[in-house]
């Protein structure tokens, strides 16, 4: 029965997209039979009994649906299928319905075969088994008049099995307050009827029902969202992005609560990953005289490792932690999040330059941006609002070019340097890489420098050019091979000297980010036209108007939206709660 509902949904939206003009899937539509009843399922009757969330629980019992997981699955299903049409019908041009048309066949064949493996198991039933559905046979002209439906949930794929070994019973006494310290609303029934508070989770995190996630997460202390759960509610935030936008409509506030909760889990995934730490002593300048190796280190870059320096930690004008480490995180962000196909122009992304940019990419890139803020304070135990992006660009590095200017000027190799020294606002650093050498490049490791050992035994560098030679002597050089999705987070003091290898062959991707600890002026929020946010509508419109309004703006025009943009950053990516 459960499979057959899939089925039946599947052909009415078939006649819904013949009625507004696609042609790919109107040759022919299925006519379905179940197991348990001789009787067809109409569709009008179907359509007739969806509300904004799925069909009423009425109509399911009355098709046979009862057990609760098999309840979410349909309504989940129905909600894909009927978003991704809707977004298709929304569609102001040619091309943009022809963009839209894969992912919308795709929902439509995630409904008639996502659930083959979990329909028998559902209740550890053999009853559960349907018959498969009979050859596709020409459409009931019934299906011509299929109504149109306006539906406001996001488009997402069924929810995975759930990942939990025993049923988490939720308990039966809610939360006073949610996040924001605002009476915490009832969980809907549709969802208390759910066994299991993961398939709970799942179900309210793709409906962008953020208030029922906190409910639940505050109920069950030690439960998070899943990554499959998590990567579903950010693709359902995109859709409800690029919803607002083809309806030239304000961002709901939901966007901005949802992303909350999944910035939250994204470091509790993280935290399960493999990492490799190395602490190392806070090192900075001497500070008594500028001495002869000083001044040619002012003056030249090749003069930089022989600094004088002494332990501790410089931290211009910030609140810096006084321990100092190097982290490097194999796996920091999954392939399928730094995919070029899904996120176009993420490999080249920077915060001046968006208009162009699709939403999905934008918010992809400030995701893995605050996945960084946040293991940054969870490494170096720094209180989150103290801690904000200076800059964070993506960087293309090619072979046998030479970098002209700064920033993300392309180049095949980055000299000698600290990121302190750079820029004195700049107190940890992160490098999250986009290729993979010996697959996109090869050269170009990322190399801590540091002095060497002197009870090291000699090495031999006589092989080498001169100036290889010169760059070795007295160093011990620690390479990374930089891999797709791997990071490496550090502080950015003189501990940490570093340079980029020449890349001999190939191009090599990667995203630099540069955060800081000192405190922006509260006079620099008062200056905004619109300050800090004090409400859930003040953070989703500030999402909208610094990032995500795709509007031409001069160079200077962008530049003061970027730097409103870093300055209110924890305020658009944490709760109220938080601020």
């Amino acid at each position: 029965m459960v499979k057959s509902l899939y089925y039946t949904a599947i052909s009415a939206s078939l006649a819904l997209l013949s009625s507004s003009g696609c042609q790919a899937f109107t040759a022919s539509r299925p006519v379905i039979k179940t197991t348990s009843s001789s009787r067809h399922i109409n569709h009008h009757q179907l359509y007739n009994n969806i509300g904004s969330k799925g069909p009423s629980l009425e109509f399911l019992e009355k098709m046979g649906v009862k057990e609760p997981n098999d309840v979410a699955r349909v309504r989940l299903s129905i909600i894909s299928v009927e978003e991704a049409l809707q977004m298709y019908k929304d569609a102001k041009t040619a091309e943009e319905r022809e963009r839209l048309l894969g992912p919308l066949r795709e929902k439509m064949m995630e409904a008639a075969m996502g659930t083959d493996s979990n329909n028998g198991a559902s209740n550890g039933s053999s009853s559960a088994v349907v018959t498969p559905p009979v050859a596709a046979a020409a459409a009931p002209s019934v299906l011509a008049d299929a109504p149109n439906i306006e539906v406001e949930e996001v488009a997402v794929p069924p929810p995975p099995p759930p990942t939990v070994s025993a049923p988490i019973v939720v308990q039966k006494e809610e939360p006073k307050t949610d996040n924001n310290n605002n009476p915490a609303a009832p969980i809907p029934d549709d969802i208390a009827s759910l066994d299991d508070v993961t398939l709970q989770l799942s179900t309210a995190a793709m409906r962008l029902d953020a208030q029922t996630v906190s409910t639940l997460l505050q109920s069950n202390p030690g439960i998070h969202l899943d990554e499959d759960t998590t990567n579903a509610a950010f693709r359902a935030v995109v859709n409800a992005v690029d919803r607002a936008e083809a309806r030239d409509q304000p961002i709901p506030p939901t966007v901005p609560q949802m992303l909350h909760h999944i910035f939250d889990a994204d470091l509790q995934h993280l935290l399960t990953r493999e990492k490799i730490t190395k602490n190392v002593t806070c090192m900075m300048p001497q500070t008594e005289g500028l001495t002869t190796h000083g001044l040619n280190y002012v003056f030249d870059d090749g003069e930089h490792k022989n600094l004088p320096l002494e332990e501790g930690r410089k931290c211009e004008d910030g609140n810096c932690c006084d321990k100092c480490s190097r982290n490097i995180f194999p796996t920091f962000a999954q392939e399928d999040e730094i995919n070029f196909d899904t996120y176009p122009g993420l490999n080249t992304l920077t915060f001046n330059e968006l208009e162009k940019v699709s939403a999905a990419t934008i918010i992809q890139f400030m995701r893995l941006i605050e996945r960084v803020r946040r293991t940054m304070a969870h490494e170096y135990g720094l209180d989150l609002k103290t801690l904000l992006p200076l800059q964070a660009y993506s960087r293309k590095y090619v072979a046998g070019t030479t970098q002209k200017g700064g920033g993300g000027g392309e180049g095949d190799f980055v000299t000698l340097h600290t990121d302190e020294a750079t820029h004195g606002g700049y107190h940890y650093s992160c490098v999250i890489y986009l290729s993979t050498q010996g697959e996109d490049f090869q050269g170009g490791d990322f190399v801590f420098n540091d002095p060497k050992d002197p009870d090291a035994p000699a090495e031999d560098f006589r092989h080498m050019s001169l100036e290889e030679q010169l760059r070795r002597t007295g160093r011990k050089l620690t390479p990374f091979h930089p891999t797709r999705g791997a990071a490496v987070i550090f502080s950015s003091g003189w501990e940490n000297m570093h340079e980029v290898e020449k890349i001999t062959h190939g191009i090599r991707y990667a995203v630099p980010a540069f955060f800081t600890t000192c405190p922006v002026p509260e006079a620099a929020y008062d200056q905004m036209v619109a300050g800090k946010p004090k409400t859930d509508e003040d953070i989703a419109d500030d999402w909208l108007h610094l990032l995500l309004a795709h509007r031409p703006e001069s160079p200077m025009e962008g530049a003061g939206r970027v730097r409103e943009l870093l300055m209110k950053w924890h305020y658009m990516c944490t709760p109220l709660s938080m601020h």
